[in-house]
């Protein structure tokens, strides 16, 4: 998994790279910020609540003066606990979880203003695509092992008792969308602020989503039923004298999991900052300012 991460980064620099020096409308941006999951053991939907930086890295392409293709990368940790709760039941349920969750999306932006021409160096713009997602939440036992959830089927997902709950898959489909504002800073470079939201298509992001399995088919299907009924059922914990649930009771299914990012982040232009040569003897090329005389429509400045 880790390879694949790189090699994707790798292809990354690699286009970035290639694309100095050229007169193309390509463009790379990063940014940082802060990555929120919402879901069934998450009260309310805060845009920053138990948050953890994310990191962002991509290409764009100016289609027209105002829509652009991108490509973006991004890493994150989602997570939540039951302690933060403020309902008695769910604080009860003294459930948790995180996971390290990366992302590929490609969408289509459109820029409100056209900032290629002379008169706007600031623009709001929106954003909307597709993506894929890989996932893989874990909690830490109450021996503190740290446990990758889905193998241990915690709903019954995938024992022979309980064949309509299938084997959540690690890698999802997704669906980005969300808003920003860009500045220029002057024709090639530009910082932005965007918050992004994701349609997802799984709703065990979190490993919960259904009612408490039976205690007595973990006992006889799961391949280690201890472990199992203790990732399952974490109210013991915080009183000993609490039986396992009944299986009409809830143990998730209230809320369907997202997550959302807020970032800011930086975009070039590639051939803005290409490497010269010839009596510049190699330094940078000068960027030039917003508003110069020569037509920006000539030297696009989106942020993507």
């Amino acid at each position: 998994m880790y390879r694949f991460r790189f090699c994707i980064l790798f292809c990354l620099l690699e286009l970035s790279i290639h694309g100095l020096g050229q007169s193309d409308p390509l463009r790379v941006h990063g940014s940082t910020g802060l990555a929120t999951y919402f879901g069934d053991l998450k009260e309310k939907a805060k845009l920053i609540d138990q948050s953890s930086p994310f990191f962002n890295l991509g290409l764009s392409y100016n289609i027209t003066d105002q829509i652009l293709g991108r490509f973006d990368f991004s890493i994150m940790t989602l997570k939540a606990d039951d302690r933060f709760n403020t309902r008695s039941d769910l604080v009860a349920r003294n459930l948790n979880f995180k996971t390290t969750l990366w992302e590929t999306n490609f969408t289509i932006q459109y820029d409100f203003l056209n900032m290629n021409s002379e008169d706007y160096f600031l623009s709001p713009y929106v954003f909307a695509g597709f993506g894929l997602m890989h996932m893989n939440p874990w909690t830490y036992d109450r021996n503190g092992v740290k446990r990758f959830l889905r193998g241990y089927h915690t709903e019954g997902q995938g024992l022979p008792s309980y064949p309509e709950r299938k084997e959540y898959n690690l890698f999802n489909f997704q669906i980005p969308f969300g808003a920003g504002i860009k500045y220029a800073i002057n024709e090639n470079v530009n910082v932005y602020v965007e918050l992004a939201f994701r349609k997802l298509f799984t709703d065990y992001l979190d490993d919960v989503g259904n009612t408490y399995p039976d205690k007595n088919i973990i006992l006889n299907e799961s391949l280690d039923p201890t472990t199992t009924i203790g990732l399952t059922f974490r109210g013991d914990e915080l009183d000993p004298s609490l039986p396992y649930p009944n299986t009409v009771i809830q143990r998730g299914g209230y809320t369907k999991d997202t997550f959302y990012t807020i970032g800011i982040g930086v975009s070039f232009r590639l051939n803005g900052v290409s490497l010269g040569s010839g009596r510049s003897g190699g330094s940078f090329n000068k960027i030039r300012k917003v508003g110069s005389t020569r037509s920006r429509l000539k030297n696009p400045g989106s942020v993507f």
